[in-house]
């Protein structure tokens, strides 16, 4: 089998895993947000406060673009806005109440792919498959 050959099959493995995992959570997954709209929701989920301009740097597109997603997701309160009391010009960005449950079912999900999924492998297969996506990811870091 070539390189070539094997990557395709080890993608569409994936793929496979996670079409079964959306579809058999997708009433927890299924927030009515666009992918955009949840590429804002993760980088606010993971710095914790952040400002617009902060965003657009992390996703590589204009503020006022950043701007409108987040007019949006204030809206439906999934994101707010917060005044820098040190400098009132700032406006920092945080994770509303729907932002909040937005990231509590996905950590529910998770939890449950741990237990229904990854809890039929054995510890080190565990330990190589975290060794080896790891490496992947800081190869593609490196490449990309």
């Amino acid at each position: 089998m070539s390189l070539y050959e094997q990557v395709k099959s080890i993608n569409e493995a994936e793929y496979t895993i996670n079409r079964l995992i959306y579809k058999h959570y997708k009433h927890y997954l299924n927030s009515g947000i666009t992918t955009q709209q949840a590429v804002v929701l993760d980088i606010v989920y993971l710095a914790k406060r952040i400002t617009v301009g902060e965003i657009a740097i992390e996703m590589n597109v204009s503020s006022s673009a950043v701007s409108q997603l987040i007019a949006k997701l204030e809206k439906n309160k999934y994101i707010r806005r917060e005044i820098n009391l040190q400098n009132r010009r700032e406006v920092f960005i945080t994770l509303d109440e729907n932002g909040l449950e937005y990231f509590s079912k996905q950590d529910y999900v998770e939890q449950q792919i741990a237990d229904k999924i990854y809890s039929k492998l054995s510890s080190n297969e565990l330990d190589e498959l975290e060794r080896i996506v790891g490496k992947l990811r800081e190869i593609a870091m490196k490449e990309l």
